[in-house]
């Protein structure tokens, strides 16, 4: 297996956990929040989780057609339309709050927590990515002590 092919398979391992850590986060703050803090708390959190999946994944579609088309193009030029649908998620994510808030069934700050979830499922990635790199660099170091104790 090519070297670019482990990285196109870890990179689709990466984006599942990221996903997958994503729902968890969502899932768990939606639990807490319902607890503690009531509905509002609980519907808060739910949207804004929500936003959160719709956010990455406009983000992700918006930047693949731009950099599609730059590389088909090759002249490291976008079309104003295609940008533009790039800056049209945070209007449309903004007027979806603004709503949200004004009607006042959903308490803000559970809006920005399950906005946030995304972030939450990076951390719990990166920690995992520590402890990987931790467990291999303990290997290493164990395998380097039995091949110099083999050699006294």
């Amino acid at each position: 297996m090519s070297a670019s092919q482990m990285s196109t398979e870890d990179d689709s391992r990466v984006q599942q956990r990221l996903q997958r850590h994503t729902y968890v986060v969502i899932i768990l703050a939606l639990i807490v929040g319902g607890i503690w803090a009531g509905w509002p708390m609980a519907l808060g959190i739910l949207l804004g989780g929500i936003l959160s999946l719709f956010n990455k994944r406009w983000l992700q579609g918006s930047l693949r057609a731009m950099l599609n088309h730059v590389v088909a193009q090759e002249t490291g030029r976008v079309p104003p339309f295609t940008a533009s649908k790039f800056i049209l998620r945070y209007f449309v994510i903004a007027l979806v709050i603004g709503m949200a808030v004004w009607t006042g069934k959903v308490h803000p700050l559970g809006l920005g927590i399950g906005f946030a979830a995304f972030v939450g499922g990076v951390m719990i990635e990166a920690g995992y990515q520590l402890y990987l790199g931790f467990k291999t660099n303990d290997e290493a170091v164990s395998e380097e002590a039995s091949d110099s104790s083999s050699k006294e």
